[in-house]
């Protein structure tokens, strides 16, 4: 069991990729503000938007897939620790995450305690990081408000939304339906990209995964993310998600599975 947290930590570390600022951009002077507006709106309204289709709030299991993170054959004890533990979250009206956790076992000693309080605690990082990217794209919006400030320039194939916030600079490539191709963020000593894969659902767009690039000096993080939905209340809402990750030259994987969900609506 001594070297499982590294791996689980590789992993979790990486997810920490971009939560992507919400942003956009538009650099077409030929374009009055209102017709910025209304492009900016547009692209707002293709995407699938669990606030606009009702969602109040919800809580759910999270059920880790211990299996593809690494090898338990040679240590069922191990798999045992962890198979005993239980992680949930929450999402209130606001948008704020709670992360919950307990364990069916009684830690035998002090190192074992330990051992799953680091546990607990890189899971908690992971899947919070994972959420803070998912709800940009299915909570809120991978656009900024139309009121915010922002440049759009518009291609004959694309449009390119673009946004300052102080040294940050967050630049969104669509093509012209307003399907993300990318999103680019720049600031002091890193860059970092996300690419969406994204399916047409009833309601708009729906984030089936990404492709993420992060660097920061001499680091390179790479995240792959996979998504399966599944229909709670009317709602579209996670059932599984994979992982896969290189963290400093280090590949890892973990998955999740999505359960018992509680869902309010309006």
């Amino acid at each position: 069991m001594k070297c499982l947290p590294v791996r689980i930590q590789t992993c979790l570390m990486a997810t920490l990729l971009i939560a992507v600022g919400c942003s956009l951009s538009r650099a077409a002077p030929q374009n009055d503000e209102a017709e910025k507006k209304q492009i900016l709106a547009t692209a707002r309204e293709k995407y699938y938007n669990l606030r606009r289709l009702g969602l109040i709030e919800f809580e759910a299991s999270i059920k880790p897939n211990w299996q593809v993170v690494a090898d338990f054959q040679s240590n069922p004890d191990a798999l045992k620790v962890l198979e005993g533990m239980n992680l949930s979250i929450s999402i209130d009206s606001e948008s704020k995450l709670r992360m919950g956790h307990r364990t069916d076992l009684i830690p035998a000693t002090e190192k074992s305690s330990d051992y799953m309080k680091k546990i607990f605690a890189d899971m908690d990082q992971g899947v919070s990081r994972f959420i803070s990217t998912w709800s940009v794209f299915m909570l809120t919006s991978p656009f900024s408000p139309v009121d915010s400030s922002y440049e759009i320039r518009e291609f004959a194939d694309r449009y390119q939304f673009s946004r300052q916030e102080g040294a940050t600079n967050v630049v969104t490539v669509t093509d012209r339906g307003f399907r993300i191709n990318e999103i680019r963020v720049t600031g002091e000593n890193f860059k970092a990209s996300l690419k969406p894969l994204l399916k047409e659902a009833p309601g708009g767009l729906i984030l089936n995964g990404y492709v993420a690039n992060y660097e920061t000096g001499s680091r390179q993080t790479r995240v792959e993310t996979r998504l399966e939905y599944q229909l709670v209340s009317g709602l579209q809402l996670p059932h599984k998600v994979n992982v896969n990750t290189v963290y400093e030259g280090k590949p890892a994987q973990i998955e999740w599975l999505f359960s018992d969900y509680k869902v309010k609506v309006r």
